[in-house]
């Protein structure tokens, strides 16, 4: 009976600190109220206490995700900052400011490679060419993260 328990808390541990399907975490809550049922007797009121447990469990779950942040104490412990692209946070610049912009290839384009313009390196292709380094290239087209360049020799 202390074993089902020891065994319930080492899975729950396990599944805060491994993200999986939540089977380690469905077997650990099921060996441990297991465990607390073998351990008051089995019987009836063993059946009773655990299925209580279970329901202030859940409730008590319920709470700490749904009010308790909302609480003054919630509110100090809960972080209330977000990083969105309006107050100036982005996970990469903007890759459309560089549409029409001239730079010349650093490494060979075949068809990817590496340009630089106004010093910065970016990551590109062509339509298909190959170009040699110090070639000229002005990009053409930027679609999300792709970055389109062609020779300024046509």
């Amino acid at each position: 009976m202390i074993g089902l328990i020891v065994s319930g808390i080492i899975l729950l541990l396990i599944e805060m600190m491994i993200p999986g399907f939540g089977i380690f975490g469905l077997t650990g809550l099921l060996l441990f109220l297991w465990g607390i049922y073998d351990w008051m007797g089995g019987g009836p009121m063993a059946l009773i206490m655990v299925t209580v447990l279970s329901v202030i469990g859940v409730l008590l779950l319920w709470w700490i995700v749904s009010i308790f942040p909302k609480t003054r104490l919630g509110e100090r412990l809960t972080l209330r900052l977000q990083s969105t692209k309006e107050k100036g946070y982005a996970s990469h610049p903007d890759p459309n400011r560089w549409l029409g912009k001239i730079g010349e290839a650093k490494t060979v384009l075949r068809p990817a490679g590496t340009i630089v313009v106004e010093g910065t390196f970016l990551d590109v292709v062509t339509d298909g060419e190959f170009y040699e380094p110090g070639t000229e290239v002005k990009i053409i087209s930027v679609t999300g993260g792709r970055i389109v360049v062609r020779t300024t020799n046509r």
